[in-house]
Order: C-alpha cells, then structure tokens, then sequence
C-alpha cells in the first residue's frame, strides 16, 4: 500500500501537491518505510538522461544524509521536468527467496532468477520433493522416536531382580 500511495502522489501532475501523510498503517516518510533512498533513484532505468544524472550525483552514500521529503520533493520534480509517465516507469515485481531458491542459485549459477523460480515450482509439486530436499541438504529428516518398554511395577525379589539385571556367578 506505500508503493501505491507514493506512486500516485508522484504522477498526480502537481508540483504543489503535499506529500501523503501518516495514516493508520502508512507513512511513506517514516525511517522504517519500504520506499528507501536507493528505492526512488533506481525507479527510472529506461529514462537515460534522468538516470545517468542520478546515479551520478546521487547514488552514493551521501545519499542517507538527505532527508526523505527533501528527495521525494526533488523527484517529483524531475518527473515533472522530464514528462515522465507512470508507464514508463519499471515494475520489478518482489519474488520471495526460499532456501531452496539459494541453494539452486549457488548450485546452477548459469541460470537466471526466472528460471530458478520455475524450477522452484517444479520442484514443490513434484511427487519426489522430499528427497530432493533431503539432497539438498535443506531438511533434515526426521528421527524415528524409539520408547522403551516399561516393565510392570510389581513386588519382585531381591534375588529375582538380581538374576533379572545383573550376571550373577555361582560359588
């Protein structure tokens, strides 16, 4: 909901528009916000001018010093500046990474993200999945809980419980 919430004040056309505040689960400029510094300035690949500008002047770490509004402001009138439309931005969409996503990505570097989720797929819903789980060393198997058998709570001899647990030799 913060990504549609800053996309939308972004491409609204205004300069003056102010930036959305706090409501119950949102605030886009709070220190713990998903929309980052480095967030905003990768937002523009296939705009050539306007990204080469901001990697080159904003894509260090001096980058954290400025405050969130500051930037979001700066952007917004970049955006305006060089007629960018929502269109034209890039949508990354996020793919969660399993453990079995890393592991095949260190075991088949050669593949790409897109294959390795497919493969992924595969994977899960295929009937061999525990083994291959187990291959990758991911999960581990289950132990078999073994219990001992009780013996009967009953009044026995010394002599008997003797014979019964200890070898006993005979003079």
């Amino acid at each position: 909901m913060p990504f549609k919430t800053f996309h939308n004040w972004l491409f609204d056309g205004s300069r003056t528009s102010p930036i959305p505040k706090a409501t119950d689960k949102i605030d886009i400029l709070k220190y713990n916000s998903p929309i980052t510094h480095t967030y905003v300035i990768s937002m523009f690949p296939k705009q050539g001018q306007l990204n080469h500008y901001l990697n080159e002047y904003f894509n260090n770490m001096n980058l954290r010093y400025l405050e969130k509004e500051e930037l979001f402001k700066f952007i917004k009138k970049c955006v305006l500046d060089f007629r960018i439309k929502r269109r034209d931005v890039t949508y990354f969409p996020y793919k969660r990474q399993t453990k079995l996503f890393q592991k095949l990505r260190e075991k088949v570097p050669e593949f790409k993200n897109n294959d390795i989720a497919l493969l992924c797929n595969v994977i899960d819903n295929s009937e061999d999945r525990d083994t291959i789980y187990e291959s990758l060393k991911l999960e581990k198997p289950k132990k078999i809980k073994l219990r001992k058998k009780r013996k009967q709570k009953g009044k026995i001899s010394l002599k008997k419980f003797l014979d019964q647990s200890f070898s006993t030799l005979q003079m």
